[in-house]
């Protein structure tokens, strides 16, 4: 029996987590009423705020519509085609063999074909919206996760609220673009994936979540290795559940990659209308040792500049180091290295990172990093290993603290409406 500060004690497994958290059954039993009403109603806050921060942002942008990569693709592919007719813009945008594409994985595209057969327009309105609501369930899947790893209630809430406030996730759905888009789907389907990890662990849905968030950014291929954290034995059955799903994402986005660019390794980033500025860079290599450097600089250690009046601060458009958006995932840091589940989500939170810092570009114009999305929610999986169990006081100032850098780069660095029309900061 092992017991948490403050909380019962409760039976755990060879992991450290509760064998039924707030959301499960054990033997059979319903589970109390009053154990899961504090969950409940934490669970639902959370979610009524992120509805309010994200989609109450994204609103405006939603009603003007406009030009979308992945909406562009969507409309394409609703006609049988996978080549796109001439964008409206060009930025971004994938040129081989006289024919446009889109150079992002296909799944965001897929997402948005509902949208734009609705819309009959290739660039419908709504988009950012479909973004604030997948915000909003992310947010309320990763509370779940929480609550299903046995953490107490408000602990779970102090971690949501970082994971939905305190990261650059806020910045990106409220951004509403397509690069963000993007992230937003990744982020999405990998907290399901975590999720069900965490719960169930049936090893067919969490792969084919997992094979998801691949299809939405392909980096996050890397951490895989992740999804074995609770398999204490070599159960190949249970392997090939996870696998198999993944195995198919791979290959379709291989396939995609082939009927595109006639190459399955081919992605398309070679063949983007890039900024002028980003070309020397580009010949250098798409991935190169070179770009280390910078990128190490840009992720730990970049940093807005000082100025006289209000807000006081002027945000670097390259983006600010994680450590000054998110000081709380140094906590991350915290597990013990001997625990199987925290070398397995260190391992593969830095393999995931590792295309990041050998690319040549770091994210463009952006408050915070947005490549770290692609590894957020294994920080996210180890704090609930690492803190979750013994939060103090110093957690929960940097949480805080977190909150508070990532609202001024929403409020500042994404024009985020976050109170009523006619009332200011």
């Amino acid at each position: 029996m092992r017991g948490t500060p403050g909380g019962p004690a409760v039976k755990a497994d060879g992991d450290g987590l509760p064998d039924a958290g707030p959301w499960a059954t054990a033997g059979g039993a319903q589970p109390r009423a009053g154990a899961l009403l504090p969950h409940v109603a934490a669970g639902l806050l959370l979610m009524a705020a992120a509805a309010w921060l994200y989609i109450g942002a994204t609103w405006p942008a939603a009603l003007r519509g406009g030009f979308d990569h992945n909406a562009w693709e969507a409309w394409a592919l609703l006609h049988g085609h996978i080549a796109t007719p001439r964008p409206p813009s060009t930025g971004d945008m994938a040129y081989y063999d006289g024919r446009w594409y889109s150079f992002f994985p296909p799944l965001p595209a897929v997402l948005l074909m509902p949208l734009v057969w609705h819309a009959q327009s290739g660039t419908p309105r709504g988009i950012p919206l479909v973004g604030g609501l997948m915000g909003t369930v992310a947010v309320g899947a990763v509370y779940a996760t929480c609550a299903q790893a046995g953490l107490r209630w408000w602990v779970g809430a102090a971690l949501t609220a970082l994971f939905g406030f305190g990261t650059v996730f806020w910045y990106s759905v409220i951004q509403g673009t397509p690069w963000y888009f993007v992230q937003v789907c990744t982020v999405f389907f990998y907290v399901l994936a975590l999720r069900e990890s965490f719960g169930r662990n049936r090893p067919a849905l969490v792969g084919t979540l997992f094979g998801c968030a691949l299809l939405c950014r392909n980096p996050v291929a890397l951490g895989f290795p992740f999804l074995f954290w609770r398999e204490r034995t070599l159960d190949w059955r249970r392997i090939r559940g996870f696998t198999l799903p993944v195995a198919g994402a791979v290959g379709l986005q291989l396939l995609w990659n082939y009927a595109r660019f006639g190459n399955p390794l081919d992605t398309g980033y070679g063949h983007i209308m890039m900024a002028s500025y980003l070309r020397p860079s580009f010949e250098e290599g798409m991935f190169s040792i070179r770009h280390l450097p910078w990128q190490v600089y840009s992720l730990l250690f970049a940093a807005p500049a000082f100025r006289a009046r209000w807000p006081y601060l002027q945000l670097n458009a390259n983006g600010q180091s994680l450590l000054l958006t998110t000081p709380a995932f140094l906590y991350a840091l915290e597990g013990n290295i001997r625990d199987r589940r925290t070398w397995l989500g260190l391992g593969a939170a830095l393999a995931t990172a590792m295309p990041q810092l050998l690319y040549y570009a770091n994210g463009w114009v952006q408050f915070g990093e947005r490549f770290s999305l692609d590894y957020t929610p294994l920080l996210m999986a180890l704090l609930i290993f690492g803190i979750g169990r013994r939060f103090r006081w110093q957690h929960a100032a940097l949480i805080g603290v977190s909150v508070f850098l990532c609202g001024y780069g929403a409020v500042y660095g994404a024009g985020a409406r976050v109170l009523p029309h006619g009332m200011h900061l």
